[in-house]
Formats: C-alpha cells, structure tokens, sequence
C-alpha cells in the first residue's frame, strides 16, 4: 500500500517595517571641535561636513565624524572632545521602542502616521480643526497642517503659523508640532488659557514640510536636506537656505554636497515654494516659529551675516521681550534653560525661513531650537517629546497672546512738532491691513485749530503702498493745531492714530522758527574738534566726505552734499578698526549758537553710530550733552554699548 504523506506549509509574508535602517553609523563618533580661526573651519570641514549646528564657524561646533576619518582629526592638531563614541547606539536604542509604547506621543511617528493622526484630530473636533493641503514635494508626497480656531469672534482674526521638520533628521521638531496642536484641540473645552487662544487666534500648523527627507531618514537617520537629485551624484538642498531673503550669503553653500547647500536658485525648490505661497495667501499671520532641533535656543532675526543690522523698532524690542517671555515660561516647566538670541549670534545663515517672513510679510519670525544641548543630540530619547512639547506649548502660549494684541489695520500719522504761520502743514500717514481690509474711500484726517469745537474732515491722498498724504489747517502764531487719522475697515470697524481717538489727539503748535544753527556741514561753520579729558590716539573727529566701509555710510545725510563730521577717515580699501577711536575719548563741540529771546528752543541732528564690529564689539558709547554756561552739560541722549541704533544707519534726534 502506498502511503501518501502531505506536508502543508504556511508561508508568512512579513512587512518590512518603515523603521527599517540602511545606513550603518557603527564607530561614528560625535565630536564637539573647537575651532579657532577660519582655516581651523575649512580643515575640519575638509574632514567631515556634517556639523550638527544650525551653522558652522570660530568657535566650539559639534561634528559627526566616520571611523576612518578619526586619524586625519588627530593629524590635523584640532582639540576636540568626543560626545559619542558609537552613534549607532543611540539609533538602535531609539528604534527599539517604536510601536512598543501606549501613547501615541510615547515614541516617533512616520510621515504616513502624523498624517493619520491629523484626521483623528479633525475628526475628533471637526468644529475647532480644518485639514489643509498646503503642497507637494519634489517626490510627490502631499504635506498637510491644521487650521485650528473656534467660531467665536468671527472669521476675521490674528494668525500664528508653527511649523516642523525643514531638517529631516529632526524628529523631535514634527512631534512637538504635533503636540501643540494635540493640546489645543483636546483642551478647548476645559483650559481656559486654550479657549481664550482659539476664541481670539488662528493656529496653523504645518508639522512636516520636508517629507521626502523625512521619509528618507528612516533609512538614513542622520540625513538633513530633501532628495534633490542634483545630477551629479549628489542629492538634497538645504530647504533652509532656500529661502530669497538674502539667499547665497554667508553659512550656505554653493556645492551640492554641503549640509548647506542652498540649491541653484532662491524658491528653487517645490517645499519652499509652497511654503512661501501659503503664507502670502494668509496675510493675518502675525507671528511664526520655524521649530528645529537641537541647542536649546530661541533665535530671532536678522541671521543672514555677521553684524546684521537689527530690525528696527517697535520690532526690535518686541523680539527681545517675547523671546524673554518664551524662555521664562519654557524653563517654568521642567527647569530647562533655552537661550534668546538674535541669529547671527550663533553663526550666519543666509536663505533661511525666519529672516524671510519678517522681512517679507512683518510677521515675527522666530527660529527655536528645541531639546537637547548635545548629550544626545538629534537621537533625542522618546522619552523627552511630551516633556519637550510641554515646555514649547507654554512658550507658543506666550506667543498667541501677543497676536491677540495686533489689530487688524495699523493707522500711524506723523505731522511736525511746529509748522510756521499761515503754513499749511503736511500729515504723512501709513495704514497697515494685517489681516483687515481698508474700505477705500474712508481715509480720512480730522482737524481743528485750539482745544475745543467740531473737527473738520478732509479725505487722504493715496500714493500707493498704504501710504497716504494730508494737510493741516494753516494757523495763526501761538494757536495750536489738533488732529487725528482715521480708516474704516471693510466689516465697519474704525482704526486711528490715536488709537482711541478723538478723546486722546495729536498735536502741531504753530511758532515762528528762527535757526540759530542750520549746518548741512557742507563748510566749516565754526565746530571744534577735543576738549578737556580727551586721550583719543586714533579716530579723532574730522570734516570730511566719508569713505564706505562695513561701519561707516559710503554718503553724508544731506542731499546735495557730502561732507560729514567722522571719527576717523579709513585709507580707501582699509579695514574695518584701520582708524576707528582708540585709547579714549574725542570730543565735537558745536559753535555757541544765541538763543537770546527765543522760547521753547529745539535741538535736532542726524547721526549715524556704529559699535557692533571690531575687535570689541558693544564696548563703547556715543554721548551728546549740551550747556548754557560752557561749565555744566545736560545729557540729551547715549547711545550704545549695546541695544538699538549701534549697527549704522541715519537715525534723526529731536
């Protein structure tokens, strides 16, 4: 009898996992290297290019470094101090715990499941959250966000935009996007502080924006750029040196194989494209943080080169107040300490997100570095992205609050302090829609002449670009002028300068004017160069037709003219500190000017201080005091060390 015997097999087909790792860092080791001198930056870069900084330069600056590049580190005579002795260790303990934890914030997620768990937010609050498309990337993946707000308080309100993951390898950044917008949307309901933010604010969020290098560094953690084939062998460009403000400057790159590659052109990339149109689309955006990782920072503009130019106020002191504020309440936390900055503090970069926004759209633009300081750089433990959500979610509460207090339009008059009589004076007017519409036709100035009675309206004159023109009543000597500005927005509501006027007004007084000093400098009207105490060896002052340098202005102020008082005329070409004041102080006395008989006298100049630069950047001041007697001097105004008007440009002191 023959026997048949039948073997069943079953054939398991199993998935490759998505965390599935290709690339090997086995004996790559972290290094923080110190870097003394410009040749000290090319030699290491020469060694390893990827520096895990948001730029590189003179200084301490962290490097991964392959095993068989340890020995040209050595040879190079670099100190250096190693983090890390085996990176794959961290990825390995990283990857074990995917899909092992409870919560859904307990471990990183791919491109795939934040895009699902985007859904499971729209549709667990359908009435707070709106699913966005916002573009597709080079590879043809779709990147979502979230508008998230409630119906209270209409359609028409203040916008923040937070958005992650421009560096593929940081995978902290897309989690506390995330998280932010996970905690406005389950709390609406029971935090009062997450109402008042819906109820008054727009939140957008756009967790990914380089999806295909985020996708890719499932297979290659530590990889940066997005996957540009740049035809040579080399892929990936810098999305955030992609940007057109100042793009190709410092800290980016022109090789296709930089951490920094800028790309062939600004926008020359579809993720920073559809960015860009995104937020030209929302003009109520007010206010934006570009989330990165690591350093523990909060960086704002201007990064694109050393020295840059701060922005100017009231702007200047809003970044200085609210990074403050962001980083009290983040170490409110858990203790942890994020340092405020302005950018290039850290290193130049050129082409980035922030710099854009702000001087594109006037929207503050932030750059945080999130959690941690190097210990473990972008291998950040799951562990740490509830605590570092936590910490930033208080941080953009900070945030929110201030676009609560940005109106819609901003109306700013500017008339003179006194006009002469019989003189009809000019009212410059600026009118700014943030995130209103003016309704056309209803610009107007309202005047009158004293304290009391009816104020006369007169419309505008438009002159394009939100600026606009009018004229005050011409007015007898003594009278004083009062006025105000006022537009109407298209959904009825009124803006002015005063913002609550008519009860508060802005003033003209109509004086004759006699100068007892006019001097466009042009000749010599009598100044005095030293005075008692002076020990200046360089940088004296001097009458002269100014040379441009990094510090100095290329002109005078007056047009016609070119002569200027100075500290010190640099050879043509000459350095920076070729002739700037050493060893002391040097004096400019203006001559006696007679004020016999006059009333209500006023001083007023242009100046230009630059203290920024140099060998010791912020150590000097720029003093101008004034006398009746030659014996005893009141101080009008000192600039410097440090703070605003220290980094050059003409700027006017009445």
């Amino acid at each position: 009898m023959r026997k048949h015997l039948t073997i069943c097999l079953l054939i398991v087909v199993l998935p490759v996992s998505a965390w599935a790792q290709k690339v090997d860092y086995t004996g790559h080791k972290l290094v923080n290297v110190t870097l003394n001198t410009p040749q000290d930056v090319e030699t290491m870069l020469a060694i390893s290019g990827d520096f895990w900084a948001e730029g590189v330069g003179v200084g301490v600056v962290p490097f991964r470094v392959a095993p068989d590049r340890m020995d040209d580190l050595d040879a190079s005579g670099l100190s250096y101090v190693i983090v890390h002795d085996n990176l794959q260790q961290l990825i390995d303990a990283e990857r074990a715990g995917v899909g092992q934890r409870a919560s859904w914030f307990d471990d990183y997620k791919t491109f795939t499941e934040i895009n699902a768990y985007i859904d499971t937010l729209v549709a667990l609050r359908p009435d707070l959250v709106t699913k966005l498309t916002i573009g597709n990337t080079l590879q043809g993946r779709t990147v979502y966000g979230m508008k998230i707000t409630s119906s209270v308080g209409g359609a028409t309100k203040p916008a923040v935009l937070f958005n992650g993951c421009q560096h593929a390898r940081e995978w902290i950044s897309p989690m506390t996007n995330m998280f932010i917008a996970d905690q406005l949307i389950r709390n609406y309901d029971t935090d009062p502080d997450v109402q008042a933010i819906l109820d008054n604010v727009i939140v957008y969020v756009i967790p990914v924006v380089n999806a295909d290098g985020y996708e890719y560094s499932l297979t290659d953690r530590f990889w940066r750029k997005n996957r540009r084939n740049n035809g040579d062998g080399t892929f990936g460009v810098d999305l955030n040196r992609n940007w057109p403000f100042a793009w190709g400057g410092d800290g980016s790159s022109g090789s296709t194989s930089s951490e920094v590659y800028r790309g062939t052109a600004p926008a020359s990339e579809p993720e920073t494209q559809f960015m860009i149109a995104f937020i030209q689309a929302h003009p109520e955006i007010v206010a934006h943080i570009d989330f990165h990782s690591y350093s523990q920072l909060i960086l704002y503009p201007y990064g694109h080169m050393n020295n840059a130019p701060p922005p100017p106020e009231p702007d200047y002191s809003k970044f200085v107040n609210l990074s403050a504020d962001m980083a009290a309440a983040i170490l409110a936390v858990h203790g942890q300490t994020y340092v405020d900055q302005v950018s290039w503090m850290l290193y130049p970069a050129a082409g980035t997100m922030p710099d854009w926004v702000y001087d594109t759209t006037g929207a503050l633009s932030w750059t945080i570095e999130l959690r941690d300081t190097g210990t473990f750089g972008f291998v950040l433990p799951a562990n740490q992205i509830i605590p570092t959500g936590e910490e930033n979610f208080e941080a953009i509460k900070v945030l929110t609050t201030y676009a609560t207090t940005v109106p819609p339009i901003t109306v700013s008059a500017s008339g003179p302090a006194t006009v002469d009589p019989g003189v009809a004076a000019t009212v410059n007017v600026s009118v700014l829609e943030s995130f209103g519409t003016v309704q056309a036709g209803t610009e107007t100035l309202y005047a009158r002449i004293g304290s009391s009675g009816a104020f006369t309206a007169s419309p505008l004159t438009p002159l394009g670009g939100g600026s606009y023109q009018g004229s005050l009543p011409a007015a007898a000597c003594g009278d004083t002028i009062e006025y105000y500005v006022e537009v109407q927005s298209t959904g009825g509501s009124f803006f002015s300068d005063p913002p609550d006027a008519p009860a508060s007004v802005l003033t003209t007084d109509v004086i004759e004017t006699i100068a007892a000093l006019d001097d466009d400098m042009e000749a010599d009207l009598g100044w005095t160069v030293g005075a008692p105490g002076d020990s200046a060896t360089t940088g004296l002052w001097v009458r002269v037709d100014p040379r441009g340098t990094a510090a100095q202005p290329e002109d005078d102020h007056s047009d016609p003219g070119t002569m200027c008082w100075v500290t010190g005329q640099g050879s043509v070409g000459g350095s920076l500190g070729e002739n700037d004041v050493d060893g002391g102080a040097t004096t400019l006395l203006t001559p006696v000017m007679d004020l016999t008989g006059m009333s209500d006298p006023t001083v007023s100049y242009w100046r230009w201080y630059s203290n920024d630069q140099g060998a010791s950047p912020n150590a000097d001041t720029f003093v101008i005091d004034i006398t009746d007697d030659g014996v005893n001097w009141v101080n009008l105004e000192t600039v410097g060390p440090a703070g605003p008007e220290v980094s050059g440009g003409w700027f006017y002191h009445e």
